[in-house]
């Protein structure tokens, strides 16, 4: 009998049953909604929240001007470090509804 680490397991688990672009896009928008309040402060979490996520575009809806300046001032910087927290090369491009 073969071993198998319980991530493989839960991967193949996930495959047979097609969820895997569900639970990454919960996962994409989970992390960037704590990247935004650790990226810009406390106060932009009732302003700014990741809504979207698909074939590597999020989407962030923005509530206050200055959060969304700044972030559109430093998206390259969000994104690579938001890639970073979910070990891969996800998120390539940032959209935004104000």
């Amino acid at each position: 009998m073969s071993w198998n680490s319980f991530k493989d397991l839960a991967n193949q688990v996930v495959s047979k049953k097609g969820i895997s672009q569900q639970i990454q896009e919960s996962l994409v928008l989970e992390s960037a909604n704590r990247l935004l309040v650790d990226f810009l402060s406390d106060q932009s979490k009732d302003k700014m929240s990741a809504v979207y996520f698909k074939a590597g575009v999020l989407t962030i809806a923005a509530l206050d001007d200055n959060f969304l300046e700044k972030l559109i001032n430093d998206k390259d910087l969000f994104i690579a470090n938001l890639n970073s927290k979910l070990g891969e090369e996800i998120v390539v491009k940032l959209n935004f509804l104000s």
